[in-house]
C-alpha cells in the first residue's frame, strides 16, 4: 500500500506528543441553524487611483488612500433560498468609520489631499446581510439608509462573503478544492461575471485549528463597467468553536470608468477577527425573539435609500446611484443591467414667501432659457395631486421634448415647494428611447420627497 496518497503522513507534534493523522478528515462548515452571537473586528485598507472621465475621452487620476473599521454583533438567520441566499445574518453595529485622502496625481510636492470621514451615527445599527450572486446586500429593517451609509458598511471581502469559501465536505491536509461560481461572483462582488474561478486549499490542521490558503479571480461588469478582481488570502478555522476566526484578504481590482461610477485601479487588505461573544445587554438584542421578527425576504421599502440635504429628503430604490454631489446640486443616474437609462439633477431653489412659490409662468420661462436651441416643444405642463388632504405641498412637472448633440430627449421638469416657501427642483433626463424603460419614475421619486425642518446648529 502506498501510504503517500494523498499526502497521508504520521505528524507528531513535539510540544504535546500528540500524534495527528494528516488523512485524517476535517470538517470546516458553520451551520446556518447556529444561533450563536459572534463579535467581529475588521479593517480595511484600500490604496491606489481613482479615474474621472474629464470630457474627450480624457481621463483624471486621483491618488486615493482610505483607511477603514467596523465592529459589530453578528448571528446567523435562516437561508432565503439556494446557494448565495442560504447565507444570511442579522448585524448590529457598534462603530463603523472609514478616512479617506485623495490627491490628484499630478498636483505639486506638498499640496494638501482632500480628506473625507464616513461614520455612522452614535446609535446602535440593525443591518441584514443577504446574500446573492452580486455580493451581499445590506439592509436596515428599522431605518433607511443614505447611499452614503451604504456605501461605508460595503466592503470587499465581506465576512458574510467569506463563508462560502468553506468546503461543503470534510477534506484532508493538503486538499484543495473550487467554490461553485456563484461564491466566486459574490466573493469578488462583480455583477455580471463572464468568468471566475477561486482555489483553496487546507494547508495545516491540529485539534483545534485549520489555516486553508485562496486564491483566484474574476472579471466581467459592474454598473456596465469592465471590471477585473484578483484575489489572495488565508484563512484560520477554529476547530472547536466551530467557526472562521480569522482571515487575511488581498483583493486588487480594475474597473473602467463607468456612466454611474468613477474608474478604479485600487488594492484593499482586509483582516477581519471572528470571535464568539458573550450574552450581555448588545446580544441580546439579536436574541431569538428579536430576529424572529426580521422578513426572510425584505419589503421593498427596507431596500430604499434616503437623500437627504438641504432641508429635503427623498427616498429611491438602488437602482438610482448617487453620481456627484455639490453644496448646490446633486446627480444621480438611473442605471438597468448596466445601462444607463436616466439622470436627475437635484437642486435648492431661493425660498419664495411663506404660502407661495415660483409661478408656474416664470419656471416654465427658465425651462426654455436653460435649454435655449435644445427645446423642441412643452408636451406637457401639470400639477400633481396630493397623495391625501394633508399633503400640502406644491408639485408642478414639464414634460419637454428637445434633442441634444442629435440625440433626441426628453425632459421632466419639477418644481417642488413647502407650505413654507422652501422650494427644490428635479431635473430629469431621458433619452426618448428609454421612456418606456423610464416609465415614468420621476413621479414616484418626486411623491416621496419630505421637507425637513431645519436643525437647530450643534452647540
Amino acid at each position: 500500500m502506498n501510504w503517500s496518497w494523498r499526502g497521508c503522513l504520521w505528524l507528531v507534534l513535539a510540544s504535546t506528543g500528540e500524534a495527528v493523522i494528516a488523512c485524517e478528515k476535517v470538517e470546516l462548515s458553520e451551520a446556518e441553524t447556529d444561533s450563536r452571537v459572534r463579535l467581529v473586528r475588521s479593517h480595511v485598507q484600500v490604496s491606489g487611483q481613482l479615474q474621472t472621465a474629464a470630457g474627450a475621452g480624457k481621463k483624471i487620476p486621483l491618488t486615493l488612500n482610505a483607511d477603514a473599521q467596523y465592529r459589530f454583533l453578528e448571528r446567523r438567520l435562516q437561508g432565503a433560498g439556494r446557494d448565495a441566499e442560504t447565507l444570511r445574518t442579522a448585524r448590529l453595529y457598534r462603530f463603523a468609520t472609514n478616512d479617506a485622502e485623495v490627491t490628484p496625481v499630478d498636483a505639486p510636492a506638498g499640496a494638501t489631499p482632500k480628506k473625507s470621514t464616513l461614520k455612522l451615527p452614535e446609535t446602535r445599527h440593525l443591518i441584514v446581510a443577504h446574500g446573492h450572486r452580486e455580493g451581499a446586500l445590506l439592509y436596515s429593517p428599522t431605518a433607511t439608509l443614505t447611499y452614503e451609509q451604504l456605501d461605508l458598511i460595503s466592503t470587499p471581502s465581506d465576512s458574510l462573503s467569506l463563508l462560502s469559501l468553506l468546503p461543503r465536505e470534510a477534506i484532508v491536509i493538503g486538499d484543495s478544492w473550487k467554490p461553485e461560481t456563484w461564491a466566486v461572483q459574490m466573493l469578488c462582488g462583480v455583477e455580471a461575471m463572464t468568468k471566475g474561478e477561486i482555489t483553496c486549499k487546507l494547508e495545516e490542521a491540529d485539534a483545534s485549528s485549520a489555516r486553508v490558503t485562496f486564491s483566484g479571480s474574476a472579471e466581467g461588469a459592474t454598473l456596465g463597467a469592465p471590471t477585473s478582481v484578483q484575489l489572495s488570502g488565508e484563512f484560520t478555522f477554529d476547530r472547536l468553536a466551530k467557526l472562521m476566526s480569522r482571515a487575511r484578504v488581498k483583493q486588487s481590482e480594475t474597473r473602467a470608468i463607468g456612466a454611474a461610477k468613477p474608474g478604479l485601479d485600487v488594492t484593499a487588505n482586509v483582516a477581519i477577527e471572528r470571535s464568539l461573544m458573550e450574552e450581555n445587554s448588545d446580544s441580546k438584542l439579536l436574541n431569538d425573539a428579536a430576529v424572529a421578527e426580521l422578513p426572510v425576504e425584505p419589503a421593498a421599502e427596507m431596500k430604499f435609500l434616503r437623500f437627504e440635504s438641504w432641508g429635503v429628503r427623498f427616498y429611491h430604490d438602488r437602482d438610482w446611484h448617487q453620481f456627484h454631489q455639490t453644496n448646490d446640486a446633486a446627480v444621480l443616474r438611473l442605471m438597468e443591467r448596466g445601462s444607463l437609462v436616466a439622470q436627475v439633477n437635484v437642486s435648492p431653489i431661493p425660498a419664495a414667501a411663506s404660502g407661495s412659490h415660483t409661478s408656474v409662468e416664470q419656471f416654465q420661462s427658465d425651462i426654455r432659457q436653460s435649454l435655449g436651441k435644445k427645446l423642441k416643444s412643452i408636451a406637457k405642463a401639470e400639477a400633481l395631486k396630493p397623495r391625501n388632504a394633508s399633503d400640502r405641498r406644491f408639485l408642478f412637472r414639464v414634460a419637454v421634448d428637445g434633442e441634444a448633440d442629435g440625440v433626441p430627449m426628453t425632459w421632466f421638469y419639477h418644481l417642488c415647494a413647502a407650505p413654507t416657501g422652501q422650494q427644490v427642483s428635479f431635473v430629469f433626463a431621458v433619452e426618448t428611447k428609454n421612456l418606456e424603460k423610464f416609465n415614468n419614475r420621476d413621479q414616484s421619486l418626486v411623491r416621496l420627497l419630505e421637507f425637513v425642518p431645519a436643525r437647530p446648529p450643534a452647540k
